[in-house]
């Protein structure tokens, strides 16, 4: 009887002993990943989302009495004007409290090519100064990439292009190559990518060398507008007359000069000619007795990202 129950005993451990190996064996080794949990990845809060909303709506009543400046919690612009080379310029100040508030947006979507009335377009996006883009769709060339998405892809390694990351900095690269794009997307969250050019000034030094391809009429007098970056979260959009009406627009070298004396340091040429328009209190400011503007494909936008209590 005792040698039973000896046995039975042995048999229920033979048993119970490969379950209780198995338990205590690691995932991994039956051939399973065994996955180590990571740390959601941090997301930054922004004033606006990154999308192609626009900004939050404009209070008239932060507007100064002149109509020249507009003042809020997160933004202020000041206006400006003056005569450079005998040609007026106008130029707009601006200083947000978040980069959000940089935007881009466009009359159809990035992926059409309509077009419609600069001010229009700046009212329906709640801009407190737009001024006109790089008119994407008037070629197929470049890096076109708006509010966190890539639309085309097609460098051909002669433009020159400005690159806007998540803190609202600018980085320009010259006659931009697949693998400037490349590093640009490696070093930083790059949010907005705008193909026109050229650099008028970069790292506070101002360009005088333009290519072929790149000129954009260099030597032409000409309605001209610009984007800098003067400091942290500060900026200033500057653009000239056209050649006409009591004043005779500015060539590029002109144009770039003036532009650097107001000590921004990363300076960029976008779109001209009868594009070239500075919005601000939903109305065109610049060259206004020039009736020759063209419609425009897409904008470059500073918004309000107040919400009132």
């Amino acid at each position: 009887m005792r040698r039973y129950g000896l046995l039975c005993m042995a048999l229920i451990m033979t048993l119970l002993l490969p379950a209780a190996a198995i338990a205590e064996k690691p995932a991994m080794q039956k051939g399973f990943p065994v996955e180590t949990p990571t740390a959601p990845e941090e997301i930054v809060p922004t004033l606006l989302p990154i999308d192609f909303t626009g900004g939050m709506p404009v209070n008239s009543k932060f507007y100064a009495d002149d109509r020249l400046s507009y003042s809020d919690p997160t933004i202020t612009v000041s206006i400006e004007s003056g005569r450079y080379e005998n040609c007026d310029w106008w130029a707009a100040r601006i200083k947000i409290s978040d980069a959000s508030q940089l935007r881009t947006g466009s009359a159809g979507g990035f992926d059409s090519n309509m077009t419609m009335n600069g001010p229009a377009l700046a009212r329906r996006l709640n801009a407190i100064l737009a001024v006109d883009g790089d008119y994407y769709c008037f070629s197929n060339r470049g890096y076109i990439k708006r509010q966190g998405t890539v639309f085309w892809s097609n460098i051909s390694g002669y433009e020159d292009m400005l690159f806007i990351d998540d803190k609202g900095d600018f980085h320009i690269a010259r006659n931009a190559k697949q693998e400037d794009v490349d590093r640009m997307e490696s070093e930083y969250r790059i949010i907005n990518c705008l193909t026109f050019g050229p650099a008028l000034v970069l790292d506070g030094k101002l360009i005088t060398d333009y290519t072929m391809v790149t000129n954009r009429k260099a030597s032409e007098p000409r309605q001209r507008m610009c984007i800098a970056q003067v400091g942290e979260l500060e900026y200033l959009c500057v653009c000239s007359a056209s050649a006409a009406r009591g004043s005779y627009g500015l060539d590029l070298y002109q144009f770039s000069s003036l532009v650097a004396s107001f000590g921004v340091q990363n300076a960029y040429n976008l779109d001209g000619g009868d594009s070239t328009i500075m919005v601000f209190g939903g109305e065109k400011i610049n060259d206004i007795r020039n009736p020759d503007t063209r419609q425009i494909s897409d904008i470059v936008y500073f918004a309000s990202g107040y919400k009132p209590e």
